[in-house]
């Protein structure tokens, strides 16, 4: 081969490698399927506002599930193996209790991913909150550590404002309609008084 087709495809390989290096660094918007907000409410253990007092970045081993689909019977399976996985810990000082209850004011919160090192592990559909931030969160307890984490992670991790009003922030969530995955707006309530009257419907119903 001569030294000229050499160069050209080392050439080649230099572009397509930094390419590919480009490819990995570009940052995943979250798609979530639509779920009524209604529901989301039903789903949570606890629903609270509070602020951000700690924030620290953890390796925990956790599990992992993995759906299994054996094709002759049709049955599906979920197969859990453990991991060793990037976490960011949050400790939130609770202000009001919108849903069940806590023996405790501060709660353990953990998210997937985090950084060490200076290089830092994501995941497009997590959450990202910094110490001082008011939020509002519908959570779910842990079944293999006592933490708790957000019900469906970034879809129901929001911010509050000093008005009483939720947001996500950046908001970089594209919501799919289930039905056709096309985009839609995201039909929900905007404060607390709307929330708060939603779960005193349901319970009237109940």
């Amino acid at each position: 081969m001569s030294s000229k087709r050499k160069g050209m495809r080392s050439k080649i390989s230099q572009i397509l490698g930094l390419l590919c290096l480009s490819l990995l660094t570009v940052p995943a918007q979250a798609s979530f399927v639509y779920v009524p907000f209604d529901q989301l409410l039903a789903e949570a253990e606890l629903i609270v506002t509070g602020v951000i007092i700690d924030k620290k970045y953890v390796k925990k081993e956790s599990e992992m599930g993995i759906l299994e689909h054996n094709p002759i019977s049709g049955e599906r399976i979920i197969r859990y193996s453990t991991y060793m996985g990037q976490f960011t810990d949050y400790q939130l000082q609770v202000d009001e209790i919108i849903k069940g209850s806590t023996n405790s004011d501060v709660l353990n919160i953990d998210a997937i991913g985090g950084c060490e090192d200076e290089i830092c592990v994501t995941d497009s559909s997590s959450y990202s909150y910094e110490i001082g931030d008011r939020v509002f969160i519908l959570l779910k307890k842990r079944t293999d550590r006592p933490f708790y984490q957000s019900t469906r992670q970034g879809y129901t991790a929001y911010f509050l404002s000093e008005d009483g009003r939720i947001y996500r922030h950046p908001d970089e969530l594209e919501i799919i309609n289930g039905a056709g995955f096309e985009r839609s707006p995201q039909p929900e309530p905007e404060t607390l008084e709307e929330i708060k009257a939603m779960l005193e419907t349901a319970d009237t119903i109940r």
